[in-house]
């Protein structure tokens, strides 16, 4: 009862704890409470966390979300509006549990698809920006701007609009066959570079079997030592080189860190709902928390309108009473002796 009048006032149900070596995700509450052996609450817990984060996230395009939210709206339901299967006279309690938990489950897997389906639009939305970005050397906020005022901007004349496809025209042309020229010329390098190598060595050939010759002849026999045999000539430069060197990490980098673990718990709380119906006790918690949250809503849509009478019936008390006083001569003339 205490987690469905939580979950009622708004509490999130997708929290998570601090981690640690032994939990490094983190734990959310239906990882807390599957571990104490309440499956029910475990499931109910993991549904809620699904359908509030997918009513969280929001789209980059402002055009796609009153299609979106739409789509939401008709097949996922969040909490508040689910409502426990009403018993008949034939059916058992058995019976109407299984069913609330198989309604769970397709609730969880809508849910978890649609956020699966957000995550590749939005990392679809940004590759497509990254390339905008390198083609033609515009910086991802300015792209990000151009977006959004081509979505605000009415439709002006055809002019303008020529005369900018023109402009990108050339500039993608320009940027074509610069890059071609510069794959060329890169090749033509790489060739210049082996042939130069070819013709050094074959010049210092000699010179190598002469100090090959010296060693042997002067360092091993005449002096007994060990000549240049221990020399490593990998030893000598040891400095990192810049090409191995890590690159710097981008700062999508970490948000795709998160959203992988993110990914993971989702994974993790749809298990969670989908092993609920294994447990008869867990589908029937499952559906005593779905009742309690229904009567917590009619109970609460049921006080409001008495509330609200009784705030304006105080109100109006409270103007008669000032209107007496004043209409008081006594008190009138008391006030201001």
């Amino acid at each position: 009862k205490t987690v469905a009048v939580l979950l009622s006032l708004g509490a999130a149900p997708g929290l998570l704890t601090d981690p640690s070596p032994e939990f490094p995700l983190s734990r959310t509450p239906s990882d807390l409470a599957s571990s104490n052996g309440h499956k029910g609450i475990s499931g109910f817990l993991a549904e809620s966390s699904l359908t509030s984060l997918l009513l969280s996230l929001k789209m980059n395009d402002s055009a796609d979300d009153g299609a979106l939210e739409d789509s939401i709206a008709k097949a996922v339901q969040t909490v508040s509006e689910k409502t426990a299967t009403p018993a008949n006279d034939n059916d058992e309690s058995d019976v109407l549990s299984l069913k609330d938990s198989l309604t769970a489950i397709c609730n969880a897997t809508q849910a978890a698809d649609r956020i699966h389906q957000i995550f590749r639009m939005q990392s679809f939305q940004r590759k497509q920006l990254t390339e905008f970005n390198n083609e033609l050397g515009i910086s991802y906020e300015h792209a990000l701007s151009l977006v959004a005022a081509k979505s605000l901007r009415p439709v002006q004349g055809d002019g303008l609009a020529h005369s900018a496809a023109i402009q990108i025209q050339k500039k993608f042309r320009g940027w074509k066959k610069r890059k071609e020229f510069l794959l060329i010329r890169q090749r033509i390098v790489k060739i210049q570079a082996h042939v130069r190598g070819h013709q050094a060595r074959k010049k210092y050939r000699p010179i190598i079997w002469s100090v090959g010759i010296l060693e042997k002849v002067i360092l091993r026999w005449r002096r007994k030592g060990s000549g240049l045999r221990g020399f490593r000539r990998d030893a000598l430069g040891m400095n990192p080189n810049p090409q191995h060197m890590p690159l710097k990490e981008d700062d999508y980098d970490f948000l795709k860190d998160g959203r992988k673990q993110t990914e993971e718990r989702l994974q993790k709380a749809l298990g969670r709902v989908k092993s609920m119906v294994q447990y008869p006790e867990a589908r029937a918690q499952y559906r005593r928390l779905l009742t309690v949250v229904e009567g917590s809503r009619e109970t609460k849509e049921s006080n409001m309108v008495p509330n609200g009478l009784e705030d304006i019936a105080d109100g109006d008390l409270d103007l008669i009473d000032i209107d007496s006083l004043l209409d008081d001569d006594t008190f009138m003339s008391v006030a201001f002796e």
